[in-house]
């Protein structure tokens, strides 16, 4: 039975221990005194901002806070007293003050190995530790196969000849070795569903996804996150009198503060971050897309979450693309969207659940964790932010401004779900009657969602969770309009001759050909064009034109950095002003023209110009901006690797069951492969001890801390 880990009291099942704890008067949610050690910060002329003092939860007013029943308001007692804050120095000299009496540590976790060992089939890897399969290298041939990214074709090809046979394998068929491969302990499971809808489709919905929070718990327990994680919120000072404040992760953010302070002591606030787009399938011709929606923790430090081979991003769902049956092509655009937010809600009732209640996890070596899952990010490109902010288009996600705003030097208000909510909420209309109501959305600007995904989630606000991403936002404006600019003032002869007479510079690509004529850029390739930019354009037009440019190219440069002071977000701030500031020469030289008219345009409705407004905001909220970039080291190679690589090998029917078996088969080798590195059976192929069993017969299921790190560090990092 389920046993509180505080007050020792015995539940009937998990969710009753889960309600127990999220009780604000229950006896192990009461402090009697601080237990913690206080440490002060010297000196008392502190910026108001700054000053590291804890966050009790109070009205915020937020539409979606606490019911009352649910409100956390502390101990009256402890509520008088000046809650102890933990300081310490990194060894940069920064002082880090933690968020007083967050995630505590309980006893009772499950390790890695532990939670492996629940297979079905453990019994049998008693016997023969690389069951299904016989030895070492009969499971190396079959891992190296498996996670090739052959088809059932090829795999049969191979197996079938004479020097393949030859070896003492236990398997000879594609489908031989599919079949061993399903007896291997599995990660999260797929499901499966129906989603019922009012109004026609050509096909049924189909739904495939998994549980978010074994996927979160997946992440959470992986011992090779063991000492990556940051489990309270801080904040960073570049000196002890705490004046000059720095953002790095997202734990570092005032939004993680904020959360923290919302949920009971003792507890931990567990960012969940989501990822979607829509992207193609096939290469050549047929057409077929798919939209993966991917999940990760932004717990995890930046610069693990940031790495490709880290494999921080889980596939959650395939999110369905259907085809309605409405005369007006509009409508059915609108029903898609209304879908996406319906299966959202599907997907993540979970997450929701978990908000306000809180959840039991264990971390690799033991330690409990009372865990609260709020949204910290949702990286999607601008188009797809409008569809989650339920707005249309010519408006922004995250702020009140319309296209006729876009070139105001200064950020317009945010656009607040209460606020949205409030505007759903006086639309007097038939839901079901989607002409009539998507004209009454008219006048708010938004788009006919009548229910968006993030109306039940606690602390949820799209203003806040849809946060700047650098490749869609900077590099793609930089390429759109920035070029365009150069290409007026220069010519498109003399820029490129200008790119091919720049010096080599070793590490940098040089464009000898010039890139005017470059097709299908991409952000590297634009990054290394905004290296050469300003020396390019230097003295060749008026300066307030190079001066524009060049605000902007100090804009995205200061802006990508992973920690970002104070000072530094100033600077940021600064250097967008001063783009408007010479904005209009731009104007004047003739120089900002349409695309295909060619006449000089006399406004600024540029979406992404607008959305530079929103950086400095989002840096105090979220974190460093670079780590919620889809760049290709980030959610942009996740999807091809959880997507387009499992297409290949299907047979081009069926796409989104036999990816999720593809994908399904891969995680249940790399799981395999990680318990025998952590038990130390890849090395040899002799007779070894009973897993859970050292060569002495004792216990062996914890591990060391170091060799094991070394060991993941192999095989999760490429060569």
């Amino acid at each position: 039975m389920p046993v509180c880990p505080k007050c020792l009291k015995y539940f009937a099942t998990a969710r009753s221990l889960t309600f127990h704890r999220a009780q604000p008067r229950a006896a192990c949610n009461v402090c009697d005194s601080w237990d913690m050690e206080i440490v002060s910060t010297t000196g008392n002329n502190h910026d108001v901002d700054n000053v590291p003092v804890a966050s009790f939860p109070s009205d915020s007013g937020h539409a979606m806070d606490f019911d009352p029943g649910l409100t956390w308001e502390g101990n009256d007692n402890c509520r008088s007293l000046s809650p102890p804050i933990s300081v310490l120095v990194d060894s940069l000299g920064r002082v880090l003050v933690t968020f007083p009496r967050a995630a505590e540590i309980f006893e009772g976790g499950e390790t890695f190995l532990t939670r492996f060992e629940l297979d079905p089939y453990s019994v049998c890897q008693h016997l023969v530790p690389f069951y299904p399969f016989a030895n070492l290298d009969d499971w190396r041939v079959a891992n190296f196969l498996l996670t090739l990214g052959l088809s059932m074709r090829a795999l049969d090809e191979f197996l079938s000849l004479q020097a393949t046979k030859n070896m003492p394998l236990s398997f000879w068929t594609a489908k031989d070795l599919h079949v061993c491969a399903e007896l291997l302990p599995s990660g999260p499971q797929w499901k499966f569903q129906i989603v019922p809808t009012m109004h026609s489709t050509k096909e049924p919905i189909q739904l495939y996804f998994r549980d978010t929070l074994d996927c979160v718990e997946a992440l959470f327990n992986h011992p090779f996150f063991e000492d990556k994680v940051d489990f309270a919120p801080f904040r960073l000072f570049t000196t002890a009198e705490c004046v000059v404040r720095v953002f790095t992760e997202w734990m570092s953010s005032n939004g993680a503060w904020d959360m923290q302070s919302k949920i009971p002591e003792g507890s931990m606030v567990c960012g969940v971050i989501l990822s979607s787009d829509k992207m193609n399938i096939t290469n050549m011709c047929s057409g077929r897309v798919a939209h993966p929606l991917l999940i990760s923790l932004a717990n995890i430090k930046m610069k693990v979450r940031n790495k490709a081979s880290s494999h921080v991003f889980l596939l959650l769902a395939l999110m369905p693309i259907p085809q309605f049956i409405h005369p007006v092509p509009r409508m059915c655009s609108v029903l898609q969207e209304r879908l996406f937010h319906q299966c959202l809600d599907i997907i993540l009732e979970p997450l929701k659940q978990a908000a306000p209640f809180g959840q039991m996890m264990s971390d690799p070596v033991r330690n409990l964790w009372y865990c609260f899952t709020h949204l910290a990010s949702y990286i999607v490109n601008t188009p797809e932010a409008c569809m989650l902010a339920c707005v249309r288009g010519n408006t922004l996600p995250v702020t009140t401004a319309m296209y006729k705003d876009f070139g105001d030097p200064y950020r317009h208000p945010p656009r607040t779900a209460t606020a949205t909510l409030a505007q759903l909420s006086s639309i007097e209309c038939d839901v079901l009657d989607v002409d009539q109501y998507f004209a009454a959305c008219k006048p708010f600007r938004l788009s006919g969602i009548s229910h968006p995904f993030w109306r039940d989630w606690l602390l949820a606000e799209p203003s806040e969770f849809l946060t700047p991403e650098s490749l869609h936002e900077w590099h793609r404006q930089f390429w759109d309009h920035d070029v365009c600019w150069c290409k007026q003032a220069l010519g498109a002869a003399e820029l490129d001759f200008r790119f091919s007479i720049i010096p080599r510079i070793t590490g940098i690509p040089h464009f000898s050909n010039g890139i005017t004529k470059l097709k299908q850029v991409g952000g590297r390739v634009q990054r290394d064009i905004q290296r050469y930019i300003i020396v390019v354009i230097a003295g060749a037009t008026d300066p307030d034109v190079i001066i524009a440019i060049r605000a902007l190219m100090e804009f995205r440069y200061l802006s990508q950095a992973t920690a970002i002071t104070s000072t530094t977000r100033n600077k940021i701030r600064a250097s967008l002003q001063e783009f408007h500031d010479h904005k209009d020469a731009l104007i004047e030289n003739g120089f900002w023209c349409g695309e295909k008219m060619k006449h000089v345009l006399k406004h600024w409705h540029i979406p992404k110009l607008e959305l530079m407004q929103s950086v400095v905001p989002s840096v105090e909220r979220v974190g460093s901006i670079l780590q919620w970039s889809a760049d290709i080291h980030m959610t942009e190679h996740a999807h091809i690797e959880v997507i387009k690589d499992p297409a290949l090998t299907t047979n081009n029917h069926n796409y989104n069951s036999q990816i999720c078996r593809c994908l399904d088969r891969y995680e249940k080798c790399q799981l395999f492969d990680t318990a025998l590195a952590l038990h130390g059976l890849t090395t040899k192929s002799i007779p070894v001890p009973p897993v859970g069993q050292d060569t002495d017969g004792n216990d062996s299921d914890t591990y060391d801390g170091d060799e094991c790190r070394n060991v993941l560090d192999d095989i999760w990092t490429p060569i």
